[in-house]
């Protein structure tokens, strides 16, 4: 069956990539941005492209686009955004209606671009061509757009869709849980469908370690509040738990790792000719209290906590203010056991703590019926964990916090308290993958790691690590670098192509990291987009 989707605020294609490895067709593909619309058709040439501003569309214009199965949409997510659980605020990235911050009127403009998706059901409904499915991405605050943050017009928006004969199902994921993406990216997709079809299947159970069970099952989304409404973000407002013994399991995840360049030159911090900021800086000391010697990742412009390159990175925004340390030989500062970084090239990784934001098991293997990769705990035997075959390394934070070398040491207690384990696959290839053709890729415990930590530092008992505190002197000694334009493509999920080909985005630095940062993550769509192929056609029980 051809099935054929329009994009809405199609930006640099992420979500049409998606729809397209799920087997989908895009018909065409809208945006008021010029240079998001010369980057789709890039990617997209035999479709129809339109830039215009939605919202000023009128209703004879968007019944002469052409027809399809589902409609795509990402509003604008900017002005749905709370500043820290206060009301919302004027931010400070541009408007999507004009040059310079949004105003008052901008940002009521710009979440009103939800009901553009409301106008194109309603209009194709009386040409007599409905959409069958609709999928709709934004940020999980969206869901309180209403006056006072009451979430009162995101009700009336649904009733809305569903007065145009629309069911729907509102889906809170982070991105990490659809390998090979390596970010956290919390997001909300409200998938839609017509009430004469059946319901699809929108659960996603991501392979996860139960200590209890001693087996990688397919986790189960809880909600920390059951008596409210489900919402949220993933280790805030739910997490994931055994569906057999319902204790917490950590989902697993691609790491940053997997699609950094580390041939690319990080010069050292005391060298540089540019001294870098002093808010930067204290970023940097704040990673090095918190992670001594492992490399991490900071943003510049938030107060986001450093992330150790074996997690996930943070959520990519349109602004390029992500950035890396490389600790070297000097600081042998602990700010808790089992952190000490390691040469990778004589000793397995260094500890990741374990947190409910956090990944446990990477894995090598085939797509599962969840749409992770790895083991369908409900068809194969549940895996056991040893030292040998596609597990390679374990490290742990707690006493004796060092870690043991796989191929000589028994693994150690994989535990869901504050003494996590990792446990990493190995394999030697750090390239990102297209899911549907490849198993995704992670760090090795030898090659690339190695080049980013020390050689005169090894895995000692770090009961008798020096408690030092950090120096100007320990940062200066410091590599430092922006993530390259490739690794955040990497880290969107973004760097191939259906075909197999590069996926291309245009336009300058600036222009590139904005249409990176607006993106959806394709495997999430491509996975949401599969589950409603399967009913596209099937009525309703």
């Amino acid at each position: 069956m051809s099935v054929t989707f329009t994009d809405l605020f199609c930006g640099a294609g992420g979500s049409s990539l998606g729809a397209a490895m799920a087997g989908g067709e895009l018909r065409l593909g809208l945006n008021h941005w010029n240079r998001a619309i010369l980057t789709h058709s890039e990617n997209f040439p035999q479709a129809d492209h339109d830039c215009e501003d939605v919202s000023s569309l009128t209703t004879a214009q968007i019944r002469r686009y052409p027809d399809s199965d589902i409609l795509l949409a990402s509003p604008e997510c900017t002005n749905h955004t709370l500043a820290k659980g206060a009301r919302r605020r004027k931010p400070q990235a541009a408007s999507l209606f004009d040059d310079g911050p949004a105003g008052d009127d901008e940002q009521d403009r710009s979440r009103a671009t939800m009901w553009d998706v409301v106008r194109f059901a309603e209009m194709k409904l009386m040409k007599g061509k409905p959409y069958k499915g609709i999928i709709v991405e934004n940020v999980p605050d969206a869901a309180k757009w209403g006056p006072y943050d009451n979430g009162g017009l995101f009700q009336a928006w649904l009733h809305a869709l569903s007065a145009l004969g629309y069911k729907h199902e509102v889906v809170w994921l982070n991105s990490m849980m659809v390998p090979p993406t390596p970010q956290s990216r919390d997001r909300m997709y409200v998938v839609l469908w017509r009430k004469d079809m059946r319901a699809p299947d929108l659960r996603v159970e991501p392979d996860s370690w139960c200590e209890s069970c001693q087996k990688i099952v397919g986790g189960k989304q809880t909600f920390k509040k059951r008596e409210t409404a489900r919402w949220g973000r993933y280790g805030q407002q739910y997490f994931y738990t055994c569906p057999e013994c319902y204790s917490t399991v950590i989902p697993g995840a691609a790491p940053a790792s997997s699609v950094i360049d580390y041939s690319l030159e990080a010069p050292i911090i005391g060298e540089r000719e540019r001294p870098l900021a002093n808010n930067t800086r204290e970023r940097i000391r704040r990673g090095l209290e918190r992670l001594a010697k492992e490399p991490f990742a900071i943003r510049l412009t938030h107060g986001v906590a450093p992330k150790p390159l074996t997690l996930p990175l943070v959520t990519a925004t349109t602004r390029h203010d992500m950035a890396m340390v490389m600790p070297v030989s000097g600081n042998t500062h602990e700010a808790s056991p089992g952190n000490r970084a390691k040469d990778a090239a004589l000793s397995p990784l260094a500890t990741v703590h374990g947190s409910l934001d956090r990944a446990l098991v990477t894995r090598t293997g085939h797509k599962s019926t969840n749409g992770a990769l790895g083991r369908d705990a409900t068809k194969e035997p549940n895996l056991t964990l040893t030292t040998q075959k596609d597990l390679a390394v374990v490290v742990s934070n707690y006493s004796p916090g060092w870690a043991r070398r796989a191929s000589e040491q028994p693994i150690g207690s994989v535990t869901t308290q504050d003494g996590h384990s990792l446990v990493i696959p190995y394999t030697r290839s750090t390239r990102i993958t297209v899911a549907e053709r490849e198993a995704a890729t992670t760090l090795t415990t030898r090659d690339r790691l190695g080049l980013l930590t020390s050689d005169s530092v090894q895995g000692s008992d770090p009961e008798q690590a020096e408690d030092a505190p950090i120096t100007d002197e320990d940062i200066d000694a410091c590599r430092f670098r922006m993530f390259s334009l490739e690794e955040i493509a990497g880290a969107m999920a973004m760097s191939n192509h259906v075909h197999g080909g590069e996926y291309v985005v245009t336009g300058n630095k600036r222009e590139r990291m904005s249409q990176y940062g607006s993106a959806v993550t394709p495997p999430v769509m491509e996975l949401l987009v599969s589950r409603l192929l399967e009913v596209l056609d099937e009525p309703a029980a």
